[in-house]
């Protein structure tokens, strides 16, 4: 995948693991966010996903269970035709969260995205689950 670096502090994505998932991203400069605020962060680079594929901006495990990072809108989405900056709105659930240049707060999982066409009909297809949701299959 072919990334532009924007920032002068920029350092490239990386997979922490030989078989991680998803690349971790290095914040660009410091920064903070307080208990329920949110904070939109350029993320110093710009990148061409792949064409069939999408980026999704997720905070890094870690910084979301011990300190309640959150993207404001759940989860980014980089589409394949995007080529501008990247950037997240982050907020957190506890007290304040910093972070320092280089400090990986945010990672990406590049995945395919199906080409479908939308058909519209009268009636779906029956299954065994039918239209039961929200814990119908158990628990």
């Amino acid at each position: 995948m072919q990334i532009k670096a924007i920032h002068h502090n920029f350092v490239m994505p990386i997979k922490s693991t030989e078989k991680a998932g998803a690349f971790d991203i290095y914040m660009p400069e410091p920064g903070a966010v307080s208990n329920n605020g949110t904070k939109m962060v350029n993320l110093g680079f710009a990148a061409a996903v792949p064409e069939g594929h999408v980026a999704l901006l997720l905070p890094r495990s870690g910084v979301g269970s011990k300190y309640g990072v959150e993207l404001n809108n759940t989860c980014g989405v980089i589409d394949s035709d995007y080529r501008g900056e990247w950037r997240a709105s982050i907020k957190t659930k506890g007290g304040l969260f910093r972070w320092d240049t280089e400090d990986r707060v945010l990672q990406f999982l590049i995945v395919p995205v199906a080409d479908v066409q939308m058909e519209l009909v009268d009636e779906l297809g029956e299954t065994k689950r039918s239209d039961g949701g929200f814990g119908s299959t158990g628990k």
